[in-house]
């Protein structure tokens, strides 16, 4: 993650849901967040 990345969405967090993982930024700036598998964002 690059500073301006992490300027802009603050901590991450990866949480484990049991079919893949979870990911959701601290300051996700619409409300939503990342999810599913292994796979990316897509930002």
């Amino acid at each position: 993650m690059s500073e301006h990345d992490y300027n802009q969405y603050g901590d991450i967090t990866i949480n484990d849901t049991g079919f893949g993982f979870r990911v959701a930024p601290e300051n996700s700036g619409d409300g939503d967040s990342c999810g599913g598998g292994c796979s990316g964002c897509g930002h």
